[in-house]
Protein backbone atom coordinates (compact mmCIF):
# COMPACT_ATOMS: atom_id res chain seq x y z
CA UNK A 1 0.00 0.00 0.00
CA UNK A 2 1.23 3.50 -0.82
CA UNK A 3 0.73 6.62 1.26
CA UNK A 4 -2.00 8.62 -0.41
CA UNK A 5 -3.56 10.58 2.46
CA UNK A 6 -1.43 12.65 4.84
CA UNK A 7 -2.49 14.97 7.64
CA UNK A 8 -0.38 17.64 9.32
CA UNK A 9 -1.59 18.96 12.69
CA UNK A 10 -1.12 22.71 13.12
CA UNK A 11 -1.67 25.00 16.10
CA UNK A 12 -0.98 28.12 14.04
CA UNK A 13 0.21 28.92 10.51
CA UNK A 14 3.29 30.71 11.87
CA UNK A 15 4.37 28.28 14.58
CA UNK A 16 3.94 25.20 12.38
CA UNK A 17 5.32 26.68 9.16
CA UNK A 18 8.23 24.22 9.01
CA UNK A 19 6.01 21.18 9.62
CA UNK A 20 3.63 22.31 6.89
CA UNK A 21 6.46 22.95 4.40
CA UNK A 22 7.85 19.47 5.01
CA UNK A 23 4.39 17.86 4.77
CA UNK A 24 3.64 19.65 1.50
CA UNK A 25 6.92 18.52 -0.09
CA UNK A 26 6.49 15.00 1.31
CA UNK A 27 2.96 14.77 -0.16
CA UNK A 28 3.98 16.17 -3.55
CA UNK A 29 6.66 13.51 -4.01
CA UNK A 30 4.06 10.81 -3.35
CA UNK A 31 1.24 12.48 -5.29
CA UNK A 32 -0.75 12.31 -2.04
CA UNK A 33 -3.59 14.38 -0.65
CA UNK A 34 -2.58 16.61 2.28
CA UNK A 35 -5.05 17.79 4.90
CA UNK A 36 -4.05 20.51 7.34
CA UNK A 37 -5.78 20.03 10.68
CA UNK A 38 -6.00 23.68 11.73
CA UNK A 39 -6.69 24.01 15.45
CA UNK A 40 -7.99 27.08 17.25
CA UNK A 41 -7.45 26.50 20.98
CA UNK A 42 -9.79 28.61 23.09
CA UNK A 43 -8.55 29.97 26.45
CA UNK A 44 -9.35 27.96 29.55
CA UNK A 45 -11.71 29.22 32.23
CA UNK A 46 -9.63 30.73 35.06
CA UNK A 47 -10.69 30.48 38.69
CA UNK A 48 -12.06 33.89 39.64
CA UNK A 49 -14.29 34.31 36.60
CA UNK A 50 -17.30 33.66 38.79
CA UNK A 51 -18.65 37.20 38.96
CA UNK A 52 -20.24 39.18 36.15
CA UNK A 53 -17.08 41.14 35.41
CA UNK A 54 -15.03 37.95 35.19
CA UNK A 55 -17.54 36.33 32.84
CA UNK A 56 -17.43 39.36 30.59
CA UNK A 57 -13.63 39.32 30.50
CA UNK A 58 -13.64 35.63 29.66
CA UNK A 59 -16.15 36.17 26.84
CA UNK A 60 -13.89 38.92 25.47
CA UNK A 61 -10.87 36.60 25.61
CA UNK A 62 -12.80 33.91 23.71
CA UNK A 63 -13.90 36.37 21.04
CA UNK A 64 -10.41 37.83 20.64
CA UNK A 65 -8.90 34.37 20.19
CA UNK A 66 -11.56 33.44 17.63
CA UNK A 67 -11.04 36.60 15.62
CA UNK A 68 -7.22 36.38 15.64
CA UNK A 69 -7.09 32.71 14.69
CA UNK A 70 -9.87 33.01 12.11
CA UNK A 71 -7.95 35.79 10.37
CA UNK A 72 -4.72 33.74 10.48
CA UNK A 73 -6.37 30.63 9.08
CA UNK A 74 -8.20 32.67 6.42
CA UNK A 75 -4.88 34.05 5.15
CA UNK A 76 -3.33 30.60 5.24
CA UNK A 77 -6.26 29.06 3.33
CA UNK A 78 -6.05 31.80 0.72
CA UNK A 79 -2.38 30.93 0.16
CA UNK A 80 -3.48 27.37 -0.70
CA UNK A 81 -5.98 28.42 -3.37
CA UNK A 82 -3.79 27.13 -6.22
CA UNK A 83 -2.97 23.81 -4.56
CA UNK A 84 -5.91 21.43 -5.17
CA UNK A 85 -4.25 18.51 -3.36
CA UNK A 86 -4.18 20.45 -0.06
CA UNK A 87 -7.25 20.79 2.16
CA UNK A 88 -7.77 22.87 5.31
CA UNK A 89 -9.83 21.30 8.11
CA UNK A 90 -10.62 23.69 10.96
CA UNK A 91 -11.17 22.65 14.57
CA UNK A 92 -12.18 25.03 17.36
CA UNK A 93 -11.89 23.52 20.81
CA UNK A 94 -10.81 23.83 24.41
CA UNK A 95 -7.43 22.39 25.36
CA UNK A 96 -8.93 19.25 26.94
CA UNK A 97 -10.60 18.29 23.64
CA UNK A 98 -7.54 18.57 21.43
CA UNK A 99 -6.46 14.95 21.90
CA UNK A 100 -9.79 13.28 20.97
CA UNK A 101 -10.19 15.59 17.97
CA UNK A 102 -6.65 14.76 16.87
CA UNK A 103 -7.51 11.06 17.18
CA UNK A 104 -10.64 11.46 15.07
CA UNK A 105 -8.73 13.38 12.41
CA UNK A 106 -5.91 10.81 12.31
CA UNK A 107 -8.22 7.88 11.54
CA UNK A 108 -8.83 9.35 8.10
CA UNK A 109 -5.16 9.46 7.09
CA UNK A 110 -2.32 7.08 6.25
CA UNK A 111 0.22 9.17 8.14
CA UNK A 112 0.10 12.10 10.56
CA UNK A 113 2.87 14.71 10.73
CA UNK A 114 3.40 16.73 13.92
CA UNK A 115 6.03 19.16 15.14
CA UNK A 116 7.92 17.76 18.12
CA UNK A 117 6.66 19.03 21.49
CA UNK A 118 9.18 20.74 23.73
CA UNK A 119 9.24 22.01 27.29
CA UNK A 120 9.05 25.69 26.24
CA UNK A 121 6.20 25.07 23.79
CA UNK A 122 2.76 26.09 24.99
CA UNK A 123 1.15 24.79 21.83
CA UNK A 124 -0.68 21.44 21.99
CA UNK A 125 1.75 19.33 19.95
CA UNK A 126 1.95 16.64 22.65
CA UNK A 127 -1.86 16.30 22.47
CA UNK A 128 -1.71 16.15 18.66
CA UNK A 129 0.85 13.37 18.90
CA UNK A 130 -0.79 11.26 21.59
CA UNK A 131 -4.24 11.65 20.06
CA UNK A 132 -3.10 10.48 16.63
CA UNK A 133 -0.84 7.71 17.94
CA UNK A 134 -2.83 6.27 20.82
CA UNK A 135 -6.38 7.24 19.91
CA UNK A 136 -6.18 7.29 16.12
CA UNK A 137 -3.99 4.23 15.68
CA UNK A 138 -1.94 5.90 12.95
CA UNK A 139 1.82 6.21 12.55
CA UNK A 140 3.07 9.68 13.42
CA UNK A 141 6.09 11.37 11.89
CA UNK A 142 7.46 13.81 14.49
CA UNK A 143 9.65 16.62 13.18
CA UNK A 144 12.16 18.64 15.22
CA UNK A 145 11.21 22.30 15.01
CA UNK A 146 14.44 23.16 13.15
CA UNK A 147 14.32 20.27 10.65
CA UNK A 148 14.99 21.58 7.12
CA UNK A 149 15.41 18.51 4.89
CA UNK A 150 12.56 17.39 2.63
CA UNK A 151 13.51 13.68 2.55
CA UNK A 152 13.70 11.30 5.50
CA UNK A 153 14.60 7.65 5.81
CA UNK A 154 17.59 7.35 3.48
CA UNK A 155 19.52 6.22 6.58
CA UNK A 156 17.10 5.06 9.25
CA UNK A 157 17.73 3.61 12.69
CA UNK A 158 15.13 1.00 13.63
CA UNK A 159 14.86 0.51 17.39
CA UNK A 160 14.19 -3.21 17.71
CA UNK A 161 13.13 -4.76 21.03
CA UNK A 162 11.15 -7.66 19.53
CA UNK A 163 7.85 -6.16 20.73
CA UNK A 164 4.51 -5.82 18.98
CA UNK A 165 5.00 -2.05 18.86
CA UNK A 166 8.44 -2.40 17.23
CA UNK A 167 7.04 -4.74 14.60
CA UNK A 168 4.22 -2.33 13.88
CA UNK A 169 6.68 0.54 13.57
CA UNK A 170 8.90 -1.40 11.19
CA UNK A 171 6.04 -2.19 8.83
CA UNK A 172 4.65 1.34 9.01
CA UNK A 173 8.17 2.53 8.23
CA UNK A 174 8.15 0.60 4.97
CA UNK A 175 5.48 3.03 3.77
CA UNK A 176 7.80 6.04 3.93
CA UNK A 177 11.32 4.64 3.41
CA UNK A 178 12.70 5.55 -0.02
CA UNK A 179 13.92 2.83 -2.36
CA UNK A 180 17.31 1.39 -1.43
CA UNK A 181 17.14 2.93 2.04
CA UNK A 182 19.75 1.81 4.54
CA UNK A 183 18.22 0.61 7.81
CA UNK A 184 20.38 0.14 10.89
CA UNK A 185 18.47 -2.32 13.08
CA UNK A 186 19.55 -1.55 16.63
CA UNK A 187 19.01 -3.57 19.79
CA UNK A 188 20.15 -2.61 23.29
CA UNK A 189 21.22 -5.33 25.73
CA UNK A 190 19.40 -7.98 23.66
CA UNK A 191 19.65 -11.58 24.84
CA UNK A 192 19.02 -14.70 22.70
CA UNK A 193 16.07 -16.86 23.66
CA UNK A 194 13.38 -19.25 22.47
CA UNK A 195 10.93 -16.36 22.22
CA UNK A 196 11.36 -12.60 22.01
CA UNK A 197 14.54 -11.91 20.05
CA UNK A 198 15.02 -15.53 19.01
CA UNK A 199 18.34 -17.32 18.74
CA UNK A 200 20.15 -14.47 16.97
CA UNK A 201 18.86 -11.03 18.06
CA UNK A 202 17.81 -8.82 15.10
CA UNK A 203 19.08 -11.15 12.38
CA UNK A 204 15.69 -12.63 11.54
CA UNK A 205 14.04 -9.23 11.35
CA UNK A 206 17.01 -8.01 9.33
CA UNK A 207 16.50 -10.78 6.78
CA UNK A 208 12.79 -9.97 6.66
CA UNK A 209 13.48 -6.29 6.01
CA UNK A 210 16.09 -7.02 3.35
CA UNK A 211 13.44 -8.90 1.35
CA UNK A 212 11.65 -5.58 1.01
CA UNK A 213 14.65 -4.10 -0.82
CA UNK A 214 16.34 -2.30 2.07
CA UNK A 215 20.05 -2.39 2.73
CA UNK A 216 20.25 -3.69 6.29
CA UNK A 217 22.87 -3.41 9.01
CA UNK A 218 22.51 -4.89 12.48
CA UNK A 219 23.88 -3.28 15.64
CA UNK A 220 23.49 -5.18 18.90
CA UNK A 221 24.46 -2.50 21.42
CA UNK A 222 25.45 -2.89 25.05
CA UNK A 223 24.09 -0.06 27.16
CA UNK A 224 27.30 0.32 29.21
CA UNK A 225 25.62 2.60 31.72
CA UNK A 226 23.56 4.49 29.15
CA UNK A 227 19.80 4.51 28.94
CA UNK A 228 18.17 2.81 25.95
CA UNK A 229 17.32 6.22 24.50
CA UNK A 230 20.92 7.41 24.87
CA UNK A 231 22.23 4.28 23.14
CA UNK A 232 19.81 4.78 20.23
CA UNK A 233 20.76 8.45 19.90
CA UNK A 234 24.44 7.53 19.85
CA UNK A 235 23.84 5.08 17.00
CA UNK A 236 21.76 7.65 15.09
CA UNK A 237 24.52 10.24 15.47
CA UNK A 238 27.29 7.84 14.50
CA UNK A 239 25.48 6.71 11.36
CA UNK A 240 24.29 10.22 10.43
CA UNK A 241 20.73 8.90 10.38
CA UNK A 242 17.87 11.04 9.13
CA UNK A 243 15.10 9.03 10.82
CA UNK A 244 14.54 6.93 13.94
CA UNK A 245 11.75 4.34 13.72
CA UNK A 246 10.39 3.14 17.05
CA UNK A 247 7.31 1.70 18.70
CA UNK A 248 5.86 4.47 20.86
CA UNK A 249 4.61 4.42 24.46
CA UNK A 250 4.90 0.74 25.35
CA UNK A 251 4.03 1.38 29.00
CA UNK A 252 0.88 2.68 30.65
CA UNK A 253 0.40 6.42 30.20
CA UNK A 254 0.39 7.05 33.97
CA UNK A 255 3.76 5.33 34.23
CA UNK A 256 5.01 7.33 31.24
CA UNK A 257 3.97 10.52 33.02
CA UNK A 258 5.94 9.58 36.14
CA UNK A 259 9.04 8.04 34.53
CA UNK A 260 11.31 9.24 31.73
CA UNK A 261 10.45 6.56 29.14
CA UNK A 262 12.36 5.95 25.91
CA UNK A 263 9.71 7.66 23.77
CA UNK A 264 9.61 10.81 25.88
CA UNK A 265 13.40 11.06 25.98
CA UNK A 266 13.68 10.71 22.21
CA UNK A 267 10.95 13.30 21.67
CA UNK A 268 12.87 15.71 23.87
CA UNK A 269 16.41 15.07 22.63
CA UNK A 270 16.37 13.63 19.08
CA UNK A 271 17.74 15.98 16.40
CA UNK A 272 16.22 13.90 13.58
CA UNK A 273 12.59 12.99 12.82
CA UNK A 274 10.94 10.09 14.65
CA UNK A 275 8.43 7.69 13.15
CA UNK A 276 6.27 6.42 16.02
CA UNK A 277 3.75 3.56 15.90
CA UNK A 278 1.74 1.99 18.68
Amino acid sequence: MKIKDISVCMASPEGDRAAFAFARAFAQVRDAHLSCAAFTILPQIIVGYGDATGAELYAMAIQETREQMSASWDRFEESLSNEPMIELRRFETMQNRVEPLSAMNARHADLVIVQAPCSKDRQPHADFLEGALLGGGRPVLVLPSDWKKEIVGTRAVLAWDASREASRALHDGLLILPENATVIITTVDAKPGDTGYGAAPAWDIGAHLSRHGCRVEVRNQDSIGRSVAEALLDVATGYEADLIVIGGYRHARLQQALLPGVTRTLLREAKVPLLLSH
